[in-house]
Parts: structure tokens; sequence; C-alpha cells
């Protein structure tokens, strides 16, 4: 599906430094990240993941998401969001 009914939203995500303090995100749709290089632990409500080179994971993104802890720099990921309807209901 194309138009107004159906928007995505891909970001490549680049961090380089280490920082304390992490913003958390809420969103409505799904999200989806795929690890390109570094190594992160990710919070996604109260689970928390590690992501790898070639780790992916997919989200509802209305939970409060983000990275809790960046393991090994620099860290890029790709992140996909996707928002309104997921199929024709024709």
């Amino acid at each position: 599906m194309r138009g107004q009914h159906r928007r995505m939203t891909p970001q490549l995500v680049t961090l380089t430094e280490q920082a304390e303090v992490f913003p958390l995100y809420q969103h409505p749709g799904t999200e989806f990240l795929y690890m390109l290089s570094g190594v992160m632990a990710y919070g996604h409500g109260r689970a928390v993941y590690v992501l790898e080179p070639g780790d992916a994971l997919q989200f509802d993104g209305e939970a409060s998401h983000g990275p809790v802890e960046l393991i090994k720099l620099p860290i890029r990921f790709l992140s996909v969001t996707a928002i309104g309807a997921v199929h024709d209901p024709a």
C-alpha cells in the first residue's frame, strides 16, 4: 500500500560517543532495527537485547525504547519505522 495510508521512515543511525543518559522514544507504528557495526544493549519496555552486527529487532513503537548501553563504538544501525495500515482491506 502506498500514499497517505502507509508511511515508512528509514534512518541510518551512527553513535560515536559514550553518553550517560540515553533518550527513550515512543511513537505509533512498528520499528525495525538492523545492526551494521558495534554492539549495544537496546531496551524495549522491560526487555533489554544485546545487538551485534547482523542482528535485527522488530517491535511495537508505542512501548518506551532506545539504547540503554553503548558497548562497542562506533555503532551503526538502520532503523525503519512503519506507520499506518499494513494490509489492503479491499
